[in-house]
């Protein structure tokens, strides 16, 4: 955008908000941060940001933004802020070797989960995350970002074990889309440092660099004015700012620092097409992409960040509607379409509206016509004053949820505002003034401007214009031209449209209340729960709580699921969820129900499990009714909506198309054949499947199991107004139709098979790799110690394979083990080992694999590794009861299994022993000897 659209909306907002009038006879109206933010810049020039805030309690977040990243980087270096992320967790002045990670493990912090870091091209951050409050940790987690910034020491040893671990993550990521973009960006980004700049960098770099090179860059790069730390959470934020200055003050700025530069995009004043392929590539997609210069930075900080925020979200959700609408009309070539704003692919110099658009096969060039005449028709004619109302309601909603729960928001909610604040300087207002200012100017903006913002963000297809089209490589498949495409996409230009005509539905959700029905009875339940009878059978259970002034959450559950389903409706059964969920309900099809709901924050879907029915959603206090009038729907008969039914076909049919072929979809099919001894209730969906698919099926399935509510446990958990919940259930719930008998489910054997089973297999591949997943099963008597055996053993075994498949062998990126016991038909215990590995490596990944279990089994498990898991097992069961899920979890399972998972739960985790996981080991898994082992190579792969 020019500069010109800016101070056009800086008087806009001036009209809407006097108050900040008068600033602006000075200059640019800025908006104040919040109060409660204790910020400042050292000497040195490093930026600060602490917050005391209160949820979750006792824990405390902290993070170091570097402004640098892959762009910083000169031809040589392609890789090193990547590689450079890496060192930081592989030794430090203060913490040698991996004795960071070790430290943060010994007090509940997880790598990989509280303990991480990302590098883009234009940013690297560092997190710890849910830090237990003392002293002790808030120190030692401060070292650890002062030596971050300023004291790793890049051991050669070190960068040679992880040129291994990213060499692996560069295979693991090397996918059909990051090929695709890889090979376009040069296009994408024509005399543009961009076009070179993806953050894992050219493997040939990292397998060969120097050390003395990455030290350089770590020297020239990671210095004060670039560094940004933010800490959020339960502490005394005075104490805290005083040690921050006290440690971080010390680092010393570079004298004749190297020169800091963004680096522009430069403006193109031809438009671009590429068209690229990939042998990978699920399905088809087109996405276009108009170019605009972002925000200037003066502008971040003023009201206008916010006004601008709000028009570009209000328009392109109205654009969105009109979308979806259309792509739910039978003879549309689009299976879906959708408009975004933000930064231009990798870069954040240039800003972008992008389009992205599925077509269905065969009709790309239409697919593309027909989204363009949208984008013209709003261009033409500008958006319906209804249309932005709505959207301005789902807005507001939005903003009203976080509102309503100001005092209550966690840690996080802070920590990535302040983090975009010192990247990019956006504005961060305390929560009251940016929802007062968003309540002002909503409905005092005229529709006209966000037709006119609309109409600017899309006015040229000559210049700044990217057209970006990837298609499957496959035999048939029939690809456009870069001519065919621009000539499909400038078709709009003389294209006869009309305007777009707002069709709403003004009726009720439910036309005709129900005659109310009673509760019979009312008791105590368990876990500070009440239970309601209700005449008709059914029972509500529900739970006030206050961790979440915005949100109730909701479940309801009967036995049964698809176990009572026949074989011969497998297919039709396995389309239940989706069909239910994305057609329409009562009186309203799919679009009618989507207008009516807007600036409503709820939901209600239907989920059949293999043992179970169920209807899940959630709501704000202030839509509960809405929750349950949905809640009532689902009990009637289905909605008849062909319309969406066949668009969802539509789209599974394009996107189970080219699955087959695709080495993931493979490794997945032959994994779940494979444990299940090919089962056929246990697979996934084929294309073949869809031939079978039948509407009147699908409904009728769903009617059979949810025809009454008699047998359902309904559960509510959250922010609850007793006297609604009460009147909603009686109007609501206790209606409806009863059930003489609860049904229970049948047990149709869906178990893992016995015995050791190996299948090893081959697919061709574009970037070879292997995958091994090894699961051990059986039957074990369900308890919370036997539970926390399987949760401990699987969190030791990740430990152990990180260390000796990952850093030690450079074998893999991403490895790790997953225990568990569970309960249904049987009682039973799982543990599931992941390992994407190096081809040539496979067999050493399994002997280590199997070397790690056998170690257990010989010597148990070391007081160290136990220590690490409880400290986190603890830590995480602490903060978990501050959330409604929890609590309704709990009620669920007890009353559904007649599972208590509280008592003795922190017991259960305190007491597990080397000796309980030595003898699991040893006397059960390995005397059972249920072990499925696939894996996958490439096919050209010769040992």
């Amino acid at each position: 955008m020019k500069k010109s659209r800016w101070i056009a909306l800086l008087l806009m907002v001036l009209a809407i908000l006097p108050s900040y009038t008068a600033m602006a006879q000075q200059q640019v109206p800025q908006l104040p941060m919040d109060k409660a933010i204790r910020y400042g810049v050292l000497p040195n020039g490093l930026t600060y940001y602490v917050r005391a805030n209160k949820l979750p309690e006792n824990r405390v977040n902290f993070y170091i933004a570097q402004k640098v990243g892959s762009v910083q980087e000169n031809d040589s270096q392609q890789g090193l802020a990547h590689f450079l992320e890496h060192m930081c967790f592989n030794g430090t002045d203060n913490f040698p070797g991996n004795a960071l990670i070790r430290y943060c493990e010994s007090i509940g912090v997880k790598f990989g989960q509280n303990l991480n870091a990302y590098t883009s091209t234009d940013e690297t951050v560092y997190n710890i995350d849910d830090v237990p409050v003392s002293d002790s940790n808030i120190d030692s987690c401060l070292l650890i970002l002062h030596d971050w910034a300023d004291g790793l020491t890049l051991a050669p040893a070190e960068i040679d074990k992880e040129r291994g671990v990213i060499h692996e993550e560069w295979r693991m990521r090397n996918d059909a889309s990051m090929r695709m973009l890889t090979r376009s960006l040069p296009k994408m980004y024509p005399g543009s440092k961009y076009a070179h700049r993806m953050p894992i960098g050219l493997m040939e770099i990292v397998d060969n660099f120097k050390p003395e090179v990455l030290r350089a860059y770590y020297e020239k790069w990671y210095r004060p004015d670039l560094q940004g730390i933010i800490v959020v959470g339960d502490i005394d934020a005075e104490m805290v700012e005083a040690k921050i200055k006290k440690i971080f003050s010390t680092i010393v700025m570079p004298e004749n620092a190297a020169k800091y530069e963004h680096y522009p995009v430069p403006v193109t004043p031809e438009p671009i097409y590429i068209i690229e392929k990939d042998k990978e590539l699920k399905q088809n997609s087109i996405n276009l992409m108009f170019k605009h210069n972002p925000m200037p930075e003066e502008f971040r900080n003023t009201p206008i960040f916010l006004a601008q925020n709000l028009i570009v979200s209000l328009a392109t959700s109205a654009i969105n509607a009109r979308l979806g609408e259309l792509s739910q009309k039978a003879d549309c070539p689009f299976l879906g379409a959708g408009v975004g704003y933000g930064n231009y692919l990798v870069s954040k110099t240039m800003d972008a509206l992008s389009i992205g658009i599925m077509p269905k096969p065969g009709k790309d060039l239409e697919a593309v016509k027909a989204v363009m005449n949208e984008i013209e028709r709003a261009n033409r004619y500008g958006f319906n004053a209804s249309e932005i109302i709505r959207a301005r309601e789902e807005f507001m909603s939005s903003i009203e949820t976080i509102y309503n729960n100001r005092d209550k928001q966690r840690h996080n909610f802070y920590t990535q505002q302040y983090v975009r604040h010192f990247l990019e300087g956006n504005a961060i207002p305390d929560l009251e003034t940016e929802y007062n200012i968003y309540k002002t100017m909503g409905p005092q903006m005229p529709v006209e401007a966000f037709s006119q913002t609309f109409k600017e963000l899309t006015a040229s297809l000559d210049s700044n214009f990217v057209c970006y089209a990837c298609y499957p490589e496959k035999e048939g498949v029939v690809i456009p031209t870069e001519a065919q495409m621009k000539s499909a996409v400038n078709a709009c230009k003389t294209a006869q449209l009309e305007a777009y005509v707002d069709n709403v539905k003004n009726e009720p959700l439910v036309a005709q209340l129900p005659k109310m029905g009673k509760i019979v009875k009312e008791s105590a339940a368990d876990f500070g729960y009440t239970c309601w009878t209700l005449a008709n059978g059914a029972r509500v259970f529900y739970k006030q709580t206050d961790f979440n002034d915005s949100q109730i959450l909701f479940q309801a559950t009967s036995k049964g699921g698809k176990s009572l389903v026949a074989d011969k409706d497998l297919v039709n059964l396995n389309l239940h969820d989706a069909v239910m969920n994305s057609t329409g309900i009562g009186n309203f099809n799919a679009v009618e129900l989507e207008k009516k709901l807007a600036g409503k924050q709820v939901s209600c879907s239907v989920v059949l499990g293999n043992l179970t029915d169920n209807l899940q959603g959630s709501a704000t206090p202030k839509d509960l009714r809405t929750l349950f009038e949905l809640i009532y729907l689902r009990f009637q008969k289905p909605a008849d909506d062909p319309d969406a039914y066949n668009s969802l076909i539509t789209t599974l049919k394009a996107q189970l198309e080219n699955v087959e072929k695709l080495p993931d979809a493979a490794f997945s099919d032959s994994l779940t054949s494979t444990l299940y001894g090919h089962n056929p209730r246990m697979g996934r969906l084929h294309l073949a499947d869809l031939e079978k698919a039948d509407y009147e099926t699908i409904k009728r399935i769903n009617t059979e199991r949810f025809n009454a509510a008699g047998d359902f446990d309904f559960y509510f958990t959250g922010a609850i107004n007793v006297d609604s919940l009460r009147l909603f259930t009686e109007q609501y719930i206790a209606p409806l139709k009863a059930q003489k008998k609860r049904e229970t489910f049948k047990d149709l054997g869906l178990h893992p098979v016995k015995g050791e089973v190996k299948n090893l297999f081959v697919r061709k591949m574009e970037t070879p790799q292997s995958t091994i997943v090894q699961i051990w099963s059986g039957e074990m008597k369900y308890s919370l110690k036997n539970a926390e055996i399987m949760n401990t053993l699987g969190a030791i075994l990740t430990q152990r394979y990180l260390k000796s498949i990952r850093e030690d062998g450079g074998m893999a990126y991403s490895v790790g083990a997953e225990g568990g016991a569970g309960y249904g038909t049987k009682d039973t215990y799982t543990l599931q080992i992941y390992c994407p590995v190096k081809p040539a490596k496979r067999d050493s990944a399994l002997i280590l694999m199997e070397q790690g279990i056998k170690d257990i089994a010989a010597n148990g498990v070391t007081a160290e590794e136990l220590d690490k898991v409880k400290q986190f097992e603890l830590k995480d069961y602490a903060d978990s009861q501050r959330k409604n899920g929890y609590w309704q979890t709990l009620i669920d399972n007890k009353i559904q299994w007649g599972k208590d998972l509280q008592a003795g739960k922190e017991e259960a985790i305190k007491k597990v022993t080397s000796k309980d996981i030595q003898k699991f080991v040893k006397n059960v898994m390995l005397k059972d000897k249920n072990c499925v082992t696939v894996s996958m190579l490439p096919a050209d792969f010769k040992e």
